[in-house]
């Protein structure tokens, strides 16, 4: 890696939207300590943006501004590459461009490193040159560095938890407000909490991204997002969280890697109910939490701020400064293990839960003696049921939960109870955590 001097590293950045910002204006007022008390000297040199009207930002002194993202990536006075552009491309032809001439890269991709991750660990070993990922996964949280390395002693057992700061803010306002989705998603967009296409987030795909991710470094395998089942948010309704605490619980969206005794993982994003005593139910508003568990050292949780310009750039600029000192040349591969092992993915069959189920019907008798026969016929026990008074009998709640059941089975007894004549909303399934 060249340099200026043994102890200075040019750092070059793409992207300068809201995490690029403020990861160039962290970098500049950190800099001087970090050269004075941590030994490491770094010094922005150039700035590659898409929108050539961004403001240049007078307090980083002197840099190079241009719409060339290319040549960043392959400038000769740059040793370092921080892509925070997002997307699959171009930001997978400049990392792998700029990984090609040896040089470290820090992203903060997710979508990009769940869908080219293993490749360009190959690519950034081949070359002998660094690749920082903390930043991909719950912002400011350090949970990549913790499974590639304070775990790497213990067998992992899951990694489950709240890895969408969107969907967690809309759920806990609904919660809080008893309004309906579509008025707490206007906030949450007022606020900068969601996007104006908010689809990746409440549906579930940014969740997927990170969950790939995270069962990758936790056992080392090659878990693709196809493989993992996804359900959005977008269904609920303010009376899911008034049964919610009925139950004594609360839905959080959550993320689940878990490795069952067959040796499959399980993968899924969902809405869970979990327990009001559990810490997940504690986290509200954009934060995001992170379960590990593990045979020898148990449990532990992980909790911040999991997206934003400040808490990402936090993660950015340790991977810099920590690659920097090393020259590039990291301790541990970026994805945990050299090489990842395929990933079987558990069937529904394998994953075994209670669960609750919401329907919104128009009254008539019966309805119950329907639900219970095709349930029955199907393996599903009842628990119990619940209805709370409701004025309106042609849009009537009521929540029925079930003992632990197999998915496929539920799933095919919903299949059947979909047809029946009286549903207003189509039922909704949410499986029981503690």
């Amino acid at each position: 890696m060249k340099s200026d001097s043994p102890a200075s590293v040019r750092v070059g950045l793409l992207g300068y939207g809201n995490v690029g910002r403020a990861f160039a204006r962290l970098l500049a007022s950190r800099a001087p300590d970090l050269a004075e008390r941590r030994g490491v000297g770094l010094r922005l040199v150039a700035v590659g943006t898409r929108r050539p009207n961004d403001a240049r930002d007078a307090g980083l002194g002197d840099v190079r501004w241009t719409t060339d993202l290319a040549s960043v990536a392959s400038a000769p006075d740059v040793d370092l590459v921080v892509e925070l552009i997002g997307g699959h491309e171009p930001a997978n032809a400049l990392i792998r461009a700029a990984l090609g001439a040896g040089k470290i890269v820090v992203t903060a991709n997710k979508l990009l490193l769940a869908k080219e991750g293993a490749s360009l660990q190959a690519l950034a070993r081949e070359k002998r040159a660094g690749l920082g990922i903390e930043a991909a996964v719950a912002g400011g949280i350090p949970i990549l560095r913790a499974l590639r390395e304070s775990f790497a002693g213990d067998r992992i057992a899951s990694v489950s938890g709240i890895l969408n700061g969107t969907c967690n803010f809309i759920l806990t306002e609904m919660e809080a407000t008893g309004r309906a989705y579509a008025d707490v998603l206007k906030d949450a967009q007022k606020l900068g909490y969601a996007e104006a296409d908010p689809a990746s987030d409440v549906e579930g795909e940014d969740a997927a991204y990170k969950l790939a991710l995270l069962a990758r470094l936790a056992f080392g395998r090659d878990a693709q997002v196809a493989q993992i089942a996804r359900e959005g948010i977008t269904r609920l309704l303010p009376c899911d969280f008034l049964y919610a605490k009925r139950l004594g619980r609360t839905p959080r969206q959550l993320g689940v890697a878990r490795e069952l005794p067959s040796g499959h993982l399980l993968l899924s994003v969902r809405t869970h109910l979990v327990s009001s005593a559990s810490l997940l139910a504690k986290v509200t508003g954009p934060f995001n939490a992170i379960e590990v568990k593990a045979a020898a050292g148990g449990s532990f949780v992980f909790s911040g701020r999991g997206a934003g310009g400040d808490p990402t750039a936090t993660a950015v600029l340790a991977d810099v400064v920590e690659l920097a000192r090393s020259k590039g040349e990291p301790r541990v591969p970026p994805l945990g293990f050299a090489d990842l092992l395929p990933c079987e993915a558990a069937s529904a069959g394998e994953f075994v839960s209670a669960y609750s189920l919401r329907f919104v019907v128009r009254d008539r008798s019966g309805i119950i003696a329907d639900l219970a026969r095709v349930l029955a016929d199907h393996g599903a026990n009842i628990d119990a049921v619940f209805q709370e008074p409701w004025p309106d009998k042609d849009a009537l709640p009521f929540v029925i939960t079930l003992e632990p059941v197999a998915q496929s089975a539920l799933d095919a007894a919903l299949a059947k109870i979909r047809r029946l004549d009286f549903h207003v909303e189509p039922p909704l399934a949410m499986p029981l955590t503690d």
